[in-house]
């Protein structure tokens, strides 16, 4: 595949789609340095800045650079304020990015920001972004409210296991522990059926706070020991 790509780059050196198109497989085997490369070109090539909320979602999702991704998604944002990529608002990303640097109020707001333009095209926020409010909440240790969002997306989503464990965790720091080890056992029995993010790229990378099998097992050890 890689070969054939570089032929064709090599006779379309300046066509952007085919720069993008050999940056792809190099992110999803996590060589986001090479990546970069050809689909920084690829940015400087393309009149649309499609390739541009590309490569601020690859620096959200994949390389993990929440700095520059929330640079990126800044220029966007005011180019295009209602800009989507990968389905979800550029306000996701950027609260995604804010989220990561421990930046919750403008994280908070950001994701305010996307639930408006949901709500303005008559469809409800969806369960991933009503899972990271319940996050900024959880991080702010205001666990009541982060708890009235993991039931939002619940209610959508309900074997849900990330939003289940945050949840368990809420209740455990609210002194309910009976009930945060009642749903860590629904979270293994979900996780263990394989339901968790359901982003199409969560396939290739994890997304912030996606749970794993170790961290089930050890809430579960930590609250039944102490009960």
């Amino acid at each position: 595949h890689q070969h054939y790509l570089d032929s064709i780059i090599t006779i379309l050196p300046k066509d952007p789609f085919y720069l993008q198109q050999k940056a792809m497989p190099l992110f999803k085997q996590k060589k986001y340095e090479l990546g970069l490369i050809y689909l920084n070109k690829a940015v400087e090539l393309d009149t649309t800045n499609f390739y541009r909320e590309y490569r601020a979602f690859i620096k959200c999702i994949f390389q993990k650079n929440y700095t520059e991704a929330n640079q990126e998604f800044d220029w966007l944002i005011s180019k295009y304020s209602n800009g989507i990529v990968m389905d979800h608002t550029y306000y996701f990303y950027k609260a995604l990015s804010l989220l990561q640097l421990n930046r919750l109020d403008e994280a908070e707001d950001q994701l305010k920001k996307s639930f408006k333009y949901s709500l303005d095209n008559k469809f409800d926020p969806n369960p991933t972004e009503l899972f990271y409010m319940g996050i900024i909440f959880y991080e702010k240790e205001q666990y009541e409210i982060a708890i009235k969002y993991f039931d939002d997306c619940l209610k959508q989503y309900p074997q849900f296991s990330d939003a289940l464990y945050y949840k368990a965790k809420c209740k455990y720091y609210l002194k309910d522990k009976i009930q945060a080890l009642a749903l860590l056992k629904e979270v293994r029995s979900y996780y263990s059926q394989g339901y968790s993010i359901n982003e199409a790229n969560a396939f290739y990378e994890d997304y912030p706070y996606q749970i794993k099998k170790w961290i089930i097992d050890d809430a579960i050890g930590q609250i039944g020991g102490e009960n």
